[in-house]
């Protein structure tokens, strides 16, 4: 299912991990690692670290993350595990993943931790919700860009990154790129924007949710339209014409986008609500007014 090339940027090796353990017993353990390892929203989330050829939960020294399946919201790994596989080719930087079955043949997603080393040990990483002292849900994407401003060595990339990672959340309807969903990580004296994790699509999971954006852009947080990326950017300082040109290539993306959401792993009816909204999206940023 995946190339050596695949394999080896999540596990380091061409090793295609066997995962023992059930649906039922991931959450279990899920919940007994509790202590150890934030477990946010109705989704459990476990800490594994690959032992020869199988992933085995470590709530200490964990190199992974592993996501089962939630009877609240079906199908959460596919989704992400889809959603980040198009930011990366959307020139996005991503922590790597892969979609793995459990024992019970449920698939499960598991992405590599980019705060600890290949030996284990932690790599200093701040939220945004710690950074700016604020509830997750909490502020706007202009607060982060000024954040990263402050903070990061090289603030005009970062900038840039936080534009595109906002524009993509968009683009896919994640409603739920909280400032939880946005990291510095500090390495051998340099500040930076993390890679992106937890994307996914939420509108296509939840119907109701209310908000187009977890938090505001340009002051506001529903009706999000072209103008209000070109404010976010001015915000930003990152330059007009590549903020046009980030735009404008999402409309060249629409029938590749289409095409991977038709082959993924998506229930039929998910994948043509996924595709439908993305054309909504779109056009909502074709608008100049």
């Amino acid at each position: 299912m995946y190339t050596a090339t695949e394999l080896r940027a999540v596990f380091g090796k061409p090793v295609e991990p066997k995962i023992r353990l059930n649906l039922s017993e991931v959450t279990l353990v899920a919940q007994q690692s509790a202590g150890k390892l934030s477990i946010s929203g109705v989704q459990p989330k476990l800490s594994v670290r690959l032992e020869g050829d199988e992933l085995v939960a470590a709530p200490v020294g964990g190199r992974f993350i592993l996501k089962p399946q939630t009877a609240t919201f079906p199908q959460l790994p596919e989704n992400e595990y889809l959603c980040m596989q198009m930011a990366a080719e959307c020139g996005i930087r991503t922590a790597p993943n892969i979609l793995l079955p459990l024992a019970d043949g449920s698939w499960a997603y598991v992405v590599r931790r980019f705060d600890r080393t290949g030996a284990g040990q932690k790599v200093s990483c701040e939220d945004m919700a710690q950074i700016l002292g604020k509830p997750k849900y909490d502020g706007s994407y202009e607060q982060i860009g000024k954040a990263l401003r402050q903070h990061c060595t090289f603030p005009d990339l970062d900038a840039q990154y936080l534009f595109e990672r906002v524009l993509y959340c968009f683009v896919i309807g994640n409603g739920d790129a909280h400032l939880k969903n946005f990291s510095l990580l500090t390495q051998k004296d340099t500040v930076s924007l993390s890679p992106a994790y937890d994307m996914v699509s939420s509108r296509i999971v939840i119907p109701e949710e209310n908000e187009e954006l977890a938090l505001a852009l340009n002051g506001r947080k529903n009706n999000i339209a072209r103008r209000d990326f070109l404010a976010f950017a001015s915000t930003l300082g990152v330059p007009a014409g590549l903020v046009e040109d980030r735009i404008d290539a999402y409309a060249d993306r629409d029938s590749w986008m289409t095409q991977k959401i038709g082959e993924s792993h998506l229930a039929t009816e998910r994948k043509e609500t996924f595709q439908g909204l993305i054309r909504d999206r779109l056009t909502s940023l074709s608008v100049e007014g």
